[in-house]
């Protein structure tokens, strides 16, 4: 009787003994199988941002060619690099990176592999393998956009085929959103990019109608501002109200010659070095560089053929741009140069308004 109770109870030490070695087997796979998830997710992060940063770059090239191409893949690549897979700094080059001009898409990889001398090693799993390939892709595409924020109180006739080369919109000529508007190719030249507009009228006689200088009402959440103390800080600060095309705006009647000399003044003192390099078509000098200058504003335009008239009147946003606010003159005559624009939300009407979206 006693030797069979010694049996029983050394068989169920054995057993024990093993299911302990068992769920230890399990609980080392466990925590090998967090790392090796950790290290994909990581590498997913970083192949995203370098996706986006690379399609980003194409979205600042009126022209597609091998140079943009070169340089957005360039950009893919220091973005991605910026990153770290389990404390380990990625190491992608150009090649980890493809450009599709005619979709203006980029893909990216970020591998750790053993082909590259860098896969993810194990810890409790060395026992079947030392290490285990990783990596992970994104693509990311410059697609047309549809709205937009931090919007300058400024309305413009969007573009149209001037047929008598008079500047101003004439009965019978021709504009179709999205296909002659700003942003577009219609004219052949670039998307636009660098086209000198004024955004402020200041002469009476260049006014669309009597008291209509472009300016428009935009209401700033939660601040007691009104009138042209309301008009002059949406000229120097950011608006974070979204407006999309298809939206309805309210003009803002009289010159407002002063809001808007203090408002553009305080705007350019914000980035009182950049310039546009003409033979570049971009921003120079910033110091925020060629793309992110605070002096890149967003104006909407709308339907030239249906202007506002006198008194305060609606006008329906028909594409948005953004610009660089080049300067303005002793009259308050302010001018802007034409660039590509961000935005978001996905839209179907072609023009100045582009945004960045992963789609893998």
């Amino acid at each position: 009787m006693s030797f069979q109770l010694r049996d029983e109870k050394g068989a169920t030490l054995v057993f024990v003994a093993l299911v302990m070695l068992v769920l230890l087997g399990f609980a080392a796979l466990a925590i090998d199988a967090g790392i090796l998830y950790t290290a994909r997710n990581q590498c997913q992060n970083a192949a995203d941002s370098a996706a986006l940063a690379c399609a980003g770059r194409l979205m600042a090239f009126q022209t597609m060619n091998t140079g943009a191409a070169n340089q957005a893949r360039s950009e893919g690549v220091l973005f991605a690099n910026r990153n770290k897979v389990l404390s380990t700094p990625v190491a992608i080059n150009t090649g980890d990176v493809t450009v599709d001009l005619n979709l203006k898409r980029c893909r990216v990889c970020v591998p750790r592999t053993a082909a590259r001398g860098n896969p993810v090693p194990t810890y409790f799993a060395k026992i079947w393998r030392n290490s285990v390939d990783v990596s992970a892709c994104a693509t990311a595409e410059v697609d047309i956009g549809n709205t937009a924020s931090c919007m300058k109180p400024w309305a413009l006739p969007d573009a149209f085929q001037d047929a008598n080369g008079n500047g101003k919109y004439d009965t019978g000529e021709y504009y179709a959103k999205g296909i002659t508007s700003y942003g577009t190719n219609y004219r052949n030249n670039g998307f636009d990019v660098g086209i000198q507009l004024v955004v402020k009228q200041a002469s009476p006689s260049s006014a669309i109608a009597p008291g209509q200088f472009f300016p428009i009402d935009l209401p700033i959440a939660n601040s007691p501002d009104t009138g042209g103390a309301r008009y002059r800080d949406n000229i120097s600060s950011c608006n974070a109200m979204p407006v999309s095309i298809g939206d309805t705006l309210m003009t803002q009647n009289g010159n407002l010659v002063g809001p808007t000399k203090q408002g553009v003044q305080d705007l350019i003192a914000q980035d009182p070095n950049a310039t546009w390099d003409a033979a570049n078509k971009e921003i120079a000098g910033s110091n925020y560089g060629a793309t992110g200058s605070p002096r890149i504003i967003r104006i909407p335009f709308f339907d030239p053929s249906t202007p506002p008239t006198s008194g305060k009147q609606s006008v329906v946003v028909t594409n948005i741009a953004s610009l660089f606010l080049e300067d303005i003159d002793g009259n308050g005559t302010v001018h802007a140069r034409i660039l590509p624009a961000t935005g978001g939300n996905q839209g179907n009407s072609p023009g100045g308004l582009q945004f960045v979206r992963l789609v893998e």
